[in-house]
Order: C-alpha cells, then structure tokens, then sequence
C-alpha cells in the first residue's frame, strides 16, 4: 500500500463526517448566520470569475461551467421559494427545501467520489486536470450558482428584517 493510499484511507472518516453533517444540515431548521450568507454572496462570484478565467482556453469547459451555474441558480430559486422563514424574538430561522439541496449536494459528492476514484486506478499522473471536464465544471457550477442564489436569498431576507425590525 502506497504512502497516499494510507493517507486517503486515514482521511475518510473525517471526510464522510463532514459530507454527512453537511447534507444533515440541508434537512433541519437552522439559525441564520449574516456571516455565512454575507460569506457565500462574496466569495461565490469570485470562485466562478475565477473559474471562468482559467477555462477561457477550453470553450466546452467553460460553457458547461456557466450552463451549470444558470441551472443551480434556477434551483437556488426554486428552493429558496419554497423554504420556511422564522422569527423568534431576534433571532432568526430557516428550514431549507430539502429535496433540492439534497440533490444537489450528491451530485457534488459523487463526482468528488468518482474523480477520487479516478485517482486510485489511474495514478495520479494521469488523471485528466479539474478543469478539463466539461462534467466536472457542469456540477461546479450547478453547486455554485444553487448556494450563491440561496445565500442572496437569505442575507434579503434578513436585511429586509433588520429593516423591519429598526421601524
């Protein structure tokens, strides 16, 4: 057994660990963070103009890339209709649809497992570059434009609260 396989195998549990909380949270009513909707509104748009610009060298990566984020961004919406909003003293709670992010959080997971996959029966030599896969670009940008819709969704609601709120 090869020296990245033990630290592979080592690194799962806390790998599973953190997929399974991960999709655990898109289930259950949760409290509103601004520093997480404000974190996703930021960063989100950065990671696909950065994406987008290192993909301008392969047009189908990049058009898949932005299929993907026009498709999570639908979805993103769509969730974000039919999410329940709660108020409770100050503080402030949400309760995701649960179907969509569900579904998109696997999407994202199984591609992850099967790059690693890749990476196991291939080496790591010559499994082809992140960006090369249209596939991989496609579900990157499903994830994002899904979480950056919702974080954008989120942080108007609690904007329009504290608005409320300060009358």
């Amino acid at each position: 057994m090869t020296q990245s396989n033990i630290i592979m195998l080592a690194m799962a549990p806390l790998i599973m660990w953190r997929v399974y909380k991960r999709v655990q949270r898109l289930t259950v009513r949760q409290q509103s963070r601004m520093w997480r909707h404000w974190f996703g509104v930021i960063f989100l748009p950065l990671a696909l103009l950065t994406m987008g610009a290192f993909l301008l060298t392969h047009p189908p990566a990049l058009a898949s890339l932005l299929f993907g984020t026009t498709t999570g961004g639908l979805l993103g919406w769509h969730a974000l209709r039919r999410t329940g909003f709660e108020r409770v003293g100050e503080d402030y709670f949400y309760t995701p649809y649960a179907p969509i992010g569900m579904v998109v959080a696997m999407i994202f997971i199984v591609r992850v497992l099967y790059r690693v996959y890749e990476m196991f029966t291939l080496g790591a030599g010559q499994v082809p570059s992140f960006g090369s896969s249209p596939l991989t670009m496609g579900i990157m940008g499903v994830v994002a434009g899904y979480y950056l819709v919702y974080a954008s969704g989120l942080l108007r609601w609690r904007l329009a609260g504290a608005r409320d709120g300060a009358k």
